[in-house]
């Protein structure tokens, strides 16, 4: 066991029976903090494996700044 959790253990202990609620209150919250934050990294994970994917599927001459015109003058036409 850490220090860390050598100490928090200690002051558990040291602490009345009344407070115990609270405690394990805020270590519930504490965990579940934990567990949303591996899920959202998960999630992210893939998101970017996602994008990676699509990347590869581009033809070699694509040109962005030329899909960018045609897609502003099909959507906007001449308001220049």
């Amino acid at each position: 066991m850490t220090q860390l959790k050598e100490k928090a253990v200690e002051m558990i202990q040291r602490m009345p029976d009344d407070n115990m609620l609270y405690v394990i209150n805020i270590l519930e919250n504490l965990q579940a903090m934990s567990v949303n934050r591996d899920v959202k990294k998960e999630l992210a994970m893939e998101a970017l494996r996602n994008i990676l994917n699509f990347e590869k599927r581009l033809p070699d001459n694509f040109d962005a700044d030329k899909e960018l015109r045609e897609a502003r003058e099909e959507r906007y036409g001449g308001l220049d």
